[in-house]
């Protein structure tokens, strides 16, 4: 039976804070070079992300839910929220490759239509962006490939797309944003529909730049 993780280490939240921070920075400044979206970057988000914080199982931090006899307590790690199942662990590695496949043809699609450096010009460049955020947001949350944290890191993924196209980094990572639109398009998103997150980053979008 594998060694739970349910929560935050007592006492890690500023550190936690601080982390995330750090890989925002650094999102905010890789932006430009739009680099090819890759699993191994959110593994090593996940890893800078809890640095210097004592998890159950030290290898929780960047290892993937799977078969990999490397890391057994990973194997047979299943997840639940909301009453939803996460991609069962034996099927991470395939969700995870379909997830890179996926972000890469869509980004490949969108990256000609909004050059390096400009943000989006009309309405339909900025809903295009904003549903490539979504799908990522969406897709990290139903796979859950994490045993845990992975809404950290599929807001961290919302961001990495809006930075790309020159957007501010509007998701919040920690705490996970309050409104309960948001929460109910996460949950909806685990059954594999991600038409409401589209309409839910729009908004915090457009909540982002009123207050800015």
């Amino acid at each position: 039976m594998p060694t739970p993780w349910n929560a935050d280490p007592p006492g890690s939240g500023r550190r936690l804070a601080a982390n995330l921070r750090g890989i925002a920075l650094e999102i905010k400044h890789d932006a430009p070079a739009r680099l090819p979206a890759a699993t191994t970057m959110a593994q090593d988000w996940h890893r800078r992300a809890f640095a210097g914080i004592a998890l159950p199982v030290p290898y929780y931090a960047g290892e993937f839910r799977d078969t990999d006899t490397a890391f057994p307590e990973l194997i047979g790690y299943e997840v639940e929220v909301g009453g939803v199942r996460g991609v069962p662990s034996a099927d991470v590695p395939a969700a995870l490759l379909a997830f890179e496949s996926g972000m890469r043809s869509a980004l490949a699609a969108l990256d000609p239509v909004i050059a390096a450096g400009t943000t989006p010009a009309t309405v339909a460049e900025l809903d295009a962006a904003l549903q490539i955020a979504a799908i990522a947001h969406g897709e990290w949350t139903r796979i859950h490939p994490f045993a845990n944290g992975n809404g950290r890191i599929a807001r961290l993924w919302a961001n990495w797309v809006a930075a790309r196209y020159r957007l501010p980094l509007f998701v919040r990572l920690r705490p996970r944003p309050a409104a309960s639109l948001y929460a109910g398009a996460a949950a909806i998103s685990m059954r594999g529909n991600h038409a409401p997150m589209v309409a839910v980053l729009h908004e915090m979008l457009r909540s982002y730049l009123s207050e800015g």
